[in-house]
């Protein structure tokens, strides 16, 4: 008999570690989301363009001289220098065509495709980098698409605002499951615990073991699912390659020792009070 109970509560731990794991899972990859779309902003502003182009008549010590200016600027975080002959070439690729032979001559200009650092990348910020950088006398136009990144950010912290809305409410719908699946393994161990006062069983002493087995199955639950997101963390840059972008080490850490409290609190604090519960019931409510 003894044995036949020891493997119901091996199972019913197991039942529970499982439980834990997979509501960890869970929460763990609406983190993912959330991550993702707070970085999305970075990622957009960091990578956005804005093009430099030179009048016809600018030299290659003119260009030399307005890019040694460019690099001391604190806004830049990269530059290119795309000459005339290279513009003419890609745009013949992108036609299918030599433009250049059709027309007789290469009507593109040269120019700088300049990335931006983030805290520089701002409506005000672009305004004044834009005026600095039509001030070099051989620059004849300053570029970018200020209507499709506004509407790209709009929609990018629209996004985030939604993910955080459900990462949320997932919490909650994860507490509830976490803290059932305990009540219900103590569910089954109701009449060993009001045994145990019945004999003259301290409380503490009667919730001590249960509350230590919420404690291992929280930690167990967590370490599967921990392992089960690091390898989908390694695994999502080969199906979605912008997400090595997007993999910060320190978030991630915070969101892997969030989950880690998460499960280690409810689980012990599920098993405390429902321990606590069954020893303040009376014998008859617990049929």
């Amino acid at each position: 008999m003894s044995t036949t109970i020891k493997r119901k509560k091996k199972f019913s731990y197991a039942f529970s570690i499982i439980s834990i794991s997979m509501v960890l899972l869970m929460m763990g990859m609406f983190g993912f989301l959330v991550l993702a779309s707070q970085n999305m902003e970075t990622y957009l502003k960091e990578n956005m363009v804005v093009q430099v182009f030179f009048h016809s008549d600018a030299t290659e010590e003119d260009i030399s001289l307005v890019q040694q200016a460019i690099a001391t600027e604190p806004f830049l975080k990269s530059i290119t220098y795309v000459s005339k002959d290279k513009a003419a070439t890609e745009f013949s690729n992108e036609l299918g065509q030599d433009f250049v032979s059709f027309l007789g001559f290469n009507p593109l200009m040269a120019s700088f495709q300049i990335k931006l650092k983030q805290d520089y990348n701002t409506p005000e910020g672009l305004l004044v980098i834009e005026q600095q950088l039509r001030k070099h006398a051989k620059v004849s136009e300053v570029n970018y698409h200020k209507n499709a990144y506004d509407l790209a950010q709009k929609n990018v912290k629209n996004i985030a605002l939604i993910f955080v809305f459900l990462a949320s409410v997932f919490g909650i719908i994860a507490v509830v499951l976490i803290h059932n699946t305990v009540r219900l393994n103590l569910y089954a161990q109701r009449f060993i615990i009001k045994s145990m006062q019945l004999v003259g069983a301290k409380p503490w002493f009667i919730t001590r073991p249960f509350v230590w087995q919420g404690i291992k199955n929280g930690f167990w639950g967590w370490v599967i699912a921990w392992v089960l997101l690091v390898n989908l963390n390694q695994f999502l840059p080969l199906v979605f390659p912008e997400w090595a972008y997007f993999n910060r080490a320190e978030a991630l850490g915070y969101l892997y020792l969030g989950l880690f409290i998460l499960g280690l609190l409810i689980s012990m604090g599920s098993s405390f009070f429902s321990t606590r519960k069954y020893l303040y019931q009376r014998l008859e409510d617990l049929y």
